[in-house]
Formats: C-alpha cells, structure tokens, sequence
C-alpha cells in the first residue's frame, strides 16, 4: 500500500521514500507509513494554515481509499 501510494505521488509532488512516503505539498506534507506494532498505516499531516491542512487530508484519504478498493478487489 504505501509503495502505491508513494509510486502514485511522485509523478507529480516530491516524494521523500524513507520509513514510507513522505509527500511534500506546496503547504505542507503527508507521511504514509506502515505501522512498527500492528498491521495499519500510520498517517501524518502538517501544513501552513487549517485550510491547508484540510486539503492535504482530503487529498491524500482519497487516494488511501482509492487504493484500499483496488487491493480488495
């Protein structure tokens, strides 16, 4: 999952590939990472403003969920 996501964002952002993918944003970044301790993806955001930071979640949630639908399927 998090090499999907990864190969899915460095087409068009950086991406920083260590312990996951890192994402960084015009305003911020996400970090997807598989968990240490249990079978989830950890999940991280940070951005400039609150606005930002909604888009950036939004953005990234929707291709997480995009994701999940194809590895079910």
């Amino acid at each position: 999952m998090v090499d999907a996501i990864r190969d899915h964002y460095k087409k068009i952002l950086p991406v920083i590939d260590i312990d996951g993918a890192r994402v960084k944003f015009p305003h911020g970044w996400a970090l997807v990472r598989a968990s240490n301790t249990q079978p989830s993806l950890v999940v991280r955001y940070e951005a400039d403003s609150a606005e930002e930071l909604r888009k950036i979640q939004s953005q990234v949630d929707e291709v997480i969920r995009g994701m999940q639908a194809r590895f079910k399927a």
